[in-house]
């Protein structure tokens, strides 16, 4: 039975990157399923990069709607910062967005988001509302609308909250800390059903409510691969320093120095906004034969994955942030290419590495196994064994839209 969906998401065209993907695709494909889908999202945000082709993926069908609000001023933004040391940050900028800015720095679109929602639900009930974070701003307004009317609520977490990578840097205060786990708590109570992109937030999660669903954010379509003149290494999104894969820049140095077959037809590309220490550290600058690209549309960016041999993703290398899958790993999936993860030990990024059969995942300080991997792959190349794994269904957009829909339909 055809619902009339709301969703709310900081992240709609023209943003760019991943945080947009998620909710562009589940937005369509419910339209697609018959369901009258709302969507409202902001005027003028700060987004850091956008991609004006994605304006032309928005389904005909969905209703978009824009909320004015102030945001956070640019000098207290990470805004077009390309380096880790933002989030590190101590000072007096750390300082005042701790103080005067929680959850996040979306805190003051909260009030209207309530007041634009509830004046719209008057003239247009909707059977659901589903609030989609980070940033997390976005489930406190919905926590409001729950608490103050009759709206069914699902809260959709792309990334944890309390224990959120960034917010170990930018909270030193205990204080602060308790704040967001008191939120995120509260958020998982009142909330009719909950969604998160990996196993173990879910698990952690459905302590607390148990209408809690693994919902991974899948991919559109598959990218059709294509023969390419160049063993290339591709990595594709932002590499925060934390992410800061040094052992693998020390083995294809190796792998450059001691063959001569490989120096000639290694390639390695990355496209998106690499962490300026990254680029400085003495293993990356020591390191041949890298090619960075600043951003590319996703259009552009599904060519490159097409020609590209192993598809680089790497996880948050900091303690206790081992339950975030990155969504670029689902993109890299739909080419059926081979992954290589580099990834602490048990974490949701590794596990599903082995569970789709897509490549292999890393330690960061694995040094002989991931050597060892990557020629088996050149070596591979050289003999011209095709790189196409088989790609489970489950993880299209459309068939993880229709568990969405049957979720609503049950709440």
């Amino acid at each position: 039975m055809p619902n009339k969906i709301g969703i709310l998401t900081y992240y709609w065209p023209p943003a760019g990157g991943s945080g947009v993907q998620r909710w562009l695709r589940f937005s369509n494909e419910l339209a697609k399923l018959g369901h009258d889908v709302h969507v409202f999202t902001f005027k003028n945000p700060k987004y850091p990069i956008v991609d004006y082709e994605l304006l032309k993926k928005v389904n005909s069908k969905v209703k978009v709607n824009f909320i004015s609000g102030f945001e956070l001023p640019n000098f207290l933004t990470n805004k077009n910062s390309n380096s880790s040391e933002s989030y590190k940050s101590s000072g007096v900028k750390s300082f005042v967005r701790e103080l005067f800015f929680f959850p996040d720095s979306r805190k003051y679109l909260i009030s209207p988001a309530v007041k634009y929602i509830k004046k719209y639900i008057e003239k247009t009930p909707l059977n659901c509302l589903i609030t989609s974070g980070p940033p997390h701003s976005m489930h406190l307004v919905g926590l409001k609308l729950k608490t103050t009317t009759n709206l069914k609520w699902i809260a959709d977490f792309r990334d944890p909250w309390s224990n959120f990578v960034q917010n170990k840097f930018l909270n030193k205060l205990e204080s602060t800390k308790i704040k967001h786990e008191n939120k995120e708590n509260l958020v998982l109570k009142f909330s009719d059903a909950v969604l998160t992109t990996s196993k173990s937030l879910n698990n952690r999660f459905k302590r607390k409510n148990h209408n809690t669903f693994y919902t991974p954010s899948g991919f559109e379509n598959f990218i059709k691969p294509k023969a390419h003149n160049k063993f290339r290494i591709l990595y594709g999104g932002s590499m925060k320093e934390f992410q800061n894969p040094i052992n693998l820049w020390a083995v294809l140095k190796e792998l450059i120095e001691s063959d001569i077959s490989f120096k000639d037809l290694v390639e390695i590309v990355l496209i998106g906004n690499i962490d300026k220490n990254i680029i400085e550290h003495k293993e990356f600058r020591l390191l041949q034969k890298t090619k960075i690209i600043s951003y590319l549309s996703k259009k552009n960016l599904d060519k490159e994955i097409s020609i590209s041999e192993l598809l680089m993703v790497c996880s948050v290398n900091v303690e206790e942030s081992n339950d975030i899958i990155p969504g670029k790993f689902f993109h890299y999936l739909s080419s059926g290419k081979k992954i290589l993860g580099i990834s602490n030990k048990g974490t949701d990024l590794e596990k599903i590495i082995e569970e789709t059969k897509c490549g292999m995942s890393f330690s960061y300080d694995n040094h002989a196994d991931l050597k060892n991997y990557i020629y088996k792959c050149f070596s591979d190349y050289k003999d011209g064994k095709v790189n196409n794994q088989k790609i489970d269904s489950k993880f299209l957009s459309s068939n993880i839209a229709k568990n969405i829909s049957e979720i609503i339909s049950k709440i």
